[in-house]
């Protein structure tokens, strides 16, 4: 493959194997020579630097240059032999022709360069590390990956292997972690898909002399550890972040996260990442993807420590700031941030301050030098801010970066200004970033501007202000509270401006007054800068509910008035509707997540202190940032904290957690619903009320100290448990007892004050002072790999045991097209920083795809690709082309994309039918119906296509409309097809019915995807059919390496070819008696009468779909289990006189036509979507008419009613079939120049074809001879009468029918055929066979 030009020097490692004047085609000698010179020359290149190449393309001005331009690298020689011509075709004739050498190179670079750059589909930089471009290369060549595969870095390692190093190379990309090493002949090569990690840790090498290792587990057991990194912590943090972005792509392809599909079809009209301050960047050019990985971690890691919105980007940093507050007398020394909408400065001090103050509210900034208290020169940035507090911030005058902070405040400021007019310009209600307006509801305005009294309508908005605050005010001590917070606010700043000192942390752990606790919740949390930016949404969202409320509408009704039952707000009208509005609100919002148990308990607290607005956005806050994944479906984040807590507890409490062990004590039954409800459920409401006052300040961390610091009290009780139900009720006394004294024997009068829960928060801050944020997080980051595997799971499990219709698949490979589907699914879906990519869905006749996240059509090929040879084929076919004649002005190397487009514009496409008829399944809705007739399979093939009929009885399927040139698609109906979605359900159904089903069932998957009206297809549609006959036939061919057998003297695609020919010309002849259109009982006519078109229904097209790995995906028990050849026509050719015999079910589809005929014959019509079978009556049962059915006389009238029916065909070919029904064979008679003679019907019965439903018993198998093996039996009886005299006469014929002749007449083929089975030697095998 081409990379981009680069440096090359000459050397001793390459062997010339073509060359021109200006163009070398070199071949490494690391695989030419002796075994110990490769295996030498291997292992110095692959230890200095990454693997080389094979071959390579090199570029030199002129013959004895000595240093040449790298163009092209290959590790085989037919890869590089494309690529040499393809130099040649292009670029040889053109670089002679120019006379300046510098004119040649530069043609050859530029050429070179914009040919890879489009085939990668994105602009690289040329200034891209060299040994990057080079690794890239080296790493898709030998891991066999495509372009879309982006490499991110790479390192030197050695990986241990059964006590030995493997030295080599490391790659790390977006989906994979690899390893190769080459050392001495002995190759070494791993790749590990990132979602498979399953266990990641540092670890030491050598003993535990070294700390210089990272231990990795697979979810396949396999246990990978990598030594000799000069660079681990780089390396782990680097692995760490890859593998976090890959589980949360894996957490969303989650079948737990169904609601999504739900709420995608509510379709609200507002989305609030779309109203943040800056649009979603795109990927920078020329920027190495190390590079923005480590950016995204920065930005989260700054976007964490301020709680800031997801929309902020760090722009620019001073690492050392003095900041000076007016009235304090404390200097903090820290680092000053500036991000797209902020200005953030956090000290490095213990007791130190953080500021956060938004850019709207920045009203002036200076800059001067001056001198500080030592006498060092410095700049000093003065910023004023809304509520006029001057902030002063110091910086080196030596520190460069400060003009570069201060420009880049200046664009930010520019920017904000102008989006402040334009809110005020706006007309929608979006009133973000007007800082007057949003200060009016901020409860610190009202207490600051009426003093430290504050009477009920300064009170903010919410259930409190009207039905009052929970406890008894005065002793929950609320004016000396307000009065500390008021003294504070003056002196410190307020809401958007506030300074928050190691003071502002110390009141809030002492409690909060009621009229502020909402703001301070909301403040803490950063749920004020997200209200801030997107004032207005929450009304939208509001008003999307009250139009149309949501799929979670009814299940939150449910819990309404289970919220706080106890507070008399939600005993009132007023409270419901609030919570009511607020959950609903949000569940438009989250489409992700919806709404879960729990979250009415949370929301419910809060709306006593706080606004709708503002629990709406602190809700958001909570389940995005605080808890994530608390409230999924799957509750992922509170099983993590639960495994997190666990291991804690065992850490800290080793032998209560011994105890809980030996007495089989779960302990997630007490603390999951402290997680869940943040101790609302368990506390009483005001003690709960003052943890979630450290929560919202500190974090969840505050969660596992409380969780421990309970743990511990109560220690000395919870060793003597031994059950369960003592467990809680040792908590639950605990709980009521907070209130009350912790010392209450104790002399001094202020110790007797202090209750259980100040123990409990002191033994909690005190004892656990080590479980901070940055602790939590890493045991989050090391925990979520087997939580989150766990997960997928116990989905996977779930889901596959909720399939309705697995349509003949067992378990095992259902599990295996669900590990496909959903690969391709993670494959393809983009991961995005606010992980909200919720996928649509579609309504297929009125039916909602809800069964889980679906595929659209570029997924569908890709999932073909995985389970077919054709695909396969296809897309290996494409890129050979794409090798062959590349063309610069091809963008992308999505070959997926590109065939898929293309062969959109084809209607008769094969994918493209069967994504249509795929998307066109109506999923069952209950297992009413279905009936198991495989003891291994989950469910049957559902074979009765009336139940499941794409069209309902009274529509008829429309064409796909036609362009101009009447051979493409029109672009609406490309959009459409474009806009379909098929669900795994439906895709196991479509594979069931082409896989798991007999013959006829699977003729008639091909018939409906390419039927124009019900039950009717047109001539066009014809050769579309046939070219997706030669379609599969080729792919099939092709991987398995068949193109050279014989099959009757032909190739099987020759055979294909010869077959598909005859059978146009069939079909069209059919079609003529139907006003050009085919019929389903024409179509199977027109197939089964060609022995290799039969062959390959039968045959082909089921082992054409297989996977990668050559497992074919039918279930083998579905196939009928005598022991006999796999179809008819491998029965016939069969040497064993038991499969011979089978060959007479031959005559079944060789009699279609004389059945349709004598059908026609006997006055009734042929019924489409019908098989005829006979009807035996007796001598005493048949009119006297009947017998004289079919003499002469009646043979015109038969041929001019068929004539009537099918609007004059042929007299010749209605003669022809008419002879058929008379037993006759047409071609023989025509040889003695005859004409068929009727035969009269035996006296003893007479066998009539009647039209019976296709659809089988309820209760019978799926099996292609179920119809044969009766004939066998009567065949097998009928030939021991003949040999015993007596019973001749009297024996039944095999299913005879008017169509046989009598004794004295001709014998027909049937009879012909049936004699020529000799029998009488294997009567004994063949007697035991059909036994068994």
């Amino acid at each position: 493959m081409f990379v981009l030009p680069a440096p090359a020097e000459p050397s001793a490692f390459w062997n010339d194997v073509k060359a021109t004047e200006n163009f070398v085609l070199q071949q490494s000698v690391s695989t030419t020579g002796g075994a110990f010179l490769k295996s030498v020359l291997a292992t110095i290149q692959n230890v200095l630097e990454t693997k080389p190449p094979a071959y390579r393309i090199v570029y030199r001005t002129e013959p004895l240059a000595i240093s040449f331009i790298l163009l092209a690298v290959g590790e085989d020689a037919a890869e590089i032999e494309g690529d040499w011509k393809w130099v040649a075709e292009n670029m040889m004739s053109v670089v002679t022709e120019l006379d300046e050498t510098a004119e040649r190179t530069d043609f050859v670079v530029t050429k070179i360069r914009f040919l890879v750059s489009t085939e990668d589909g994105v602009q690289q930089d040329a200034a891209v590390d060299r040994k990057m471009r080079a690794a890239t290369t080296t790493f898709r060549q030998t891991f066999a990956v495509g372009r879309e595969e982006r490499l991110v870095t790479y390192y030197s390692c050695a990986l241990h292997s059964n006590f030995m190093l493997h030295q080599g190379w490391l790659y790390l990309s977006e989906a994979h972690m690899c390893f190769y090493s080459y050392m001495f002949g002995s190759e070494k090569k791993e790749m590990i898909p990132l979602r498979e990690i399953k266990d990641l840790a540092r670890a030491r090498s050598m003993g535990g002399a070294r700390d210089d290792a990272i231990d990795v587990v697979a979810k396949d057991g396999r246990k990978l550890t990598f030594s000799n990194l000069f660079h681990r912590d780089e390396t782990f943090e680097m692995l760490s972040q890859l593998t976090a972005n890959t589980i949360r792509r894996v957490l969303l392809n989650s079948e737990f996260a169904q609601r999504q599909q739900q709420v995608r079809k509510h379709g609200s009209a507002v989305n609030p990442d779309t109203r943040l301050p800056t649009e979603e960047k795109q990927a920078r050019v020329g920027v190495p993807l190390a590079e923005q990985i480590a950016e995204q971690r920065r930005n989260d890691e700054f976007r964490s420590d301020f709680g800031l919105p997801r929309s902020e980007e760090l722009l620019a940093v001073i690492l050392t700031a003095v900041l000076a507050v007016p009235g304090s007398t404390t200097v903090y020394r820290g680092r000053l941030y500036l991000s797209t909408s902020f200005v953030c400065y956090m000290s490095h001090s213990f007791r130190g301050c953080r500021i956060t103050i938004p850019l709207a509210a920045v009203r002036r900034i200076e800059r001067a030098q001056t001198t500080d208290t030592s006498g060092l020169h410095c700049y000093e940035l003065v910023i004023t801010v809304w509520h006029q507090m001057r902030i002063a911030f110091r910086v080196p005058l030596e520190n460069n970066t400060c003009n570069y902070w201060c420009d880049a405040l200046r664009a930010q400021l520019k920017i904000m200004v102008a989006e402040q007019q334009r809110a005020k310009d706006s007309e929608t209600g979006m009133t973000r970033y007007t800082i007057k307006g949003f200060c009016k509801t901020c409860a610190s305005e009202s207490l600051l501007a009426a003093g430290e009294k504050v009477s009920a309508a300064e009170i903010p908005e919410c259930l409190g202000r009207e039905f009052g605050f929970p406890g008894d005010s005065k002793a929950l001590k609320e004016m000396p509270k307000r009065q500390r917070w008021a003294k504070y606010m003056r002196e410190y700043g307020r809401n958007l401006t506030t300074v928050r000192s190691s003071e502002f942390d110390r009141l809030i752990r002492v409690g909060l007054p009621n009229n502020l606790r909402g703001e301070i919740w909301e403040l803490s949390s950063g749920a004020m800068y997200l209200r801030f930016q997107n004032r207005g949404v929450y009304g939208k969202y509001v008003n999307d509910y009250l139009e149309h409320p949501g799929p979670c509408a009814e299940e939150i009704e449910k819990d309404l008035t289970r919220s706080l039952p106890e507070y008399a707000g939600y005993q009132a009208e007023e409270g419901i509707s609030a919570l009511r509005r607020v959950l609903n609100a949000y569940s438009l919002r989250d489409a992700e997540l919806g709404y879960c148990q729990a979250m009415n308990i949370v929301a419910s607290t809060m709306l006593v202190y706080m606004s709708e607005e503002q629990v709406f956005w602190t809700l958001t806050v909570m389940c995005d940032r605080m808890v994530p994944g608390y409230y999924s479906p799957s509750m992922y984040g509170a099983l993590l904290d639960q495994a997190i807590f666990q291991s804690l507890a065992e850490e800290a409490m080793p032998m209560l957690a011994a105890s809980f062990k030996r007495n089989d004590i779960q302990l997630s039954i007490a603390c999951l619903p402290w997680f869940l409800t943040l101790f609302v459920n368990s506390m009483p409401l005001t003690y709960a009320l003052r943890v979630l006052d450290c929560f919202f300040l500190e974090g969840p961390r505050v969660l596992f100290q409380i969780g421990l610091a309970i743990l511990k009290i109560n220690g000395g009780a919870l060793l003597e448990v031994s059950d369960d139900g003592t467990f809680l009720f040792i908590l639950k006394e605990y709980y009521r007892t907070l209130g009350d004294s912790a010392y209450p024997d104790a002399t001094n009068g202020r110790a007797r004050q202090v209750t259980k829960f100040h123990e409990l928060l002191y033994v909690a801050y005190s004892d656990f002072p080590g479980i901070t944020h940055a602790r939590i997080e890493e045991l989050r980051r090391s925990h979520q790999l087997q939580i989150v595997h766990s997960v997928e799971d116990f989905s996977k499990r779930t889901f596959l045991r909720s399939i309705i219709d697995a349509s003949g698949f067992t378990r095992e490979q259902l599990s295996l097209l669900y590990d496909r589907y959903y690969a391709v699914l993670f494959s393809t879906r983009k991961s995005s920083e606010n992980g909200s990519t919720a996928q649509k869905i579609t309504e297929n006749n009125g039916t909602s795809v809800n069964d889980g996240v679906t595929l659209d059509i570029y997924g569908f090929a890709r999932f073909m690709f995985e389970i077919s040879s054709w695909m396969r084929v296809q897309i290996q076919e494409a890129k050979e082309r794409a090798q062959n004649h590349r063309s610069v002005g091809s963008k992308g190397a999505d070959y997926f994309a590109r065939e898929v487009a293309v062969g959109l514009e084809n209607p008769g496409w094969f994918i493209g039918s069967l994504f249509r008829y795929t998307a066109d399944i109506v999923p069952p809705r209950s297992r009413v119906g279905l009936q198991d007739t495989d003891t291994d399979a989950i469910s049957a093939v559902s074979n009765d296509l009336t139940a499941t009929s794409e069209v309902s009885p009274n529509e008829e399927t429309q064409p796909l409309p036609l362009s101009a040139d009447n051979n493409k698609l029109d672009e609406t109906d490309q959009q459409r097809v474009s806009g379909l979605r098929v669900s795994f359900q439906q895709c196991v159904i479509a594979l069931g019915r082409i896989v798991n089903t007999d013959l006829l069932t699977r003729m008639d998957v091909f018939f409906d995807m390419y039927a124009t009206a019900p039950e009717k297809i047109g001539r066009k549609e014809m050769f579309q059919l046939s070219e997706a006959i030669l379609y599969i036939g080729h792919g099939e061919d092709v991987e398995t390496g068949t193109r050279e057998e014989q099959y009757n003297g032909v190739t099987n695609e020759e055979g294909l070819l010869r077959s598909v020919s005859g059978f146009l010309q069939r079909a069209v002849k059919y079609s003529e008696m139907a006003d050009s259109e085919l019929g389903r009982g024409m179509f199977r006519m027109a197939v089964l009468e060609d022995e290799m078109l039969e062959h390959f229904f039968a045959d082909i097209v089921p082992v054409s779909f297989r996977f990668t790995d050559g497992v074919e995906l039918a279930n083998p028990k579905r196939a009928i289990s005598t022991g006999l050849p796999s179809s008819p026509l491998i029965a016939r050719n069969a040497e064993s006189a038991s499969a011979r015999l089978l060959a007479g079910g031959r005559l079944v589809a060789e009699g279609m036509s004389a059945r349709v005929a004598q059908t026609i014959a006997l006055g009734s019509r042929f019924v489409e979507g019908s098989v005829l079978t006979p009807v035996v009556r007796s001598a005493a049962e048949t009119a006297p008419e009947t017998n004289e059915m079919l003499q002469d006389t009646e043979k015109s009238h038969a041929i001019s009613a068929l004539s009537t029916l099918v609007d004059g065909p042929d007299e010749e070919i209605a003669e022809h079939m008419v002879q058929l029904s008379m037993g006759a064979d047409p071609d023989e008679n025509e040889a003695e120049g005859g004409s068929p003679q009727s035969s009269p019907q035996p006296d003893h019965q007479e066998h009539r074809w009647v039209n019976a439903p296709q659809e089988p018993p309820v209760n019978a198998p799926v099996d292609p001879y179920e119809n044969l093996l009766d004939e066998v039996d009567q065949l097998l009886g009928e030939m021991k009468d003949e040999d015993d005299p007596a019973h001749t006469a009297t024996a039944p014929t095999l299913h005879q029918s008017s169509d046989l002749p009598s004794n004295n007449s001709k014998p027909s083929t049937s009879t012909r055929r049936r004699s020529d089975l000799n029998l009488d030697e294997e009567d004994d095998d063949l007697t035991r066979l059909l036994k068994d």
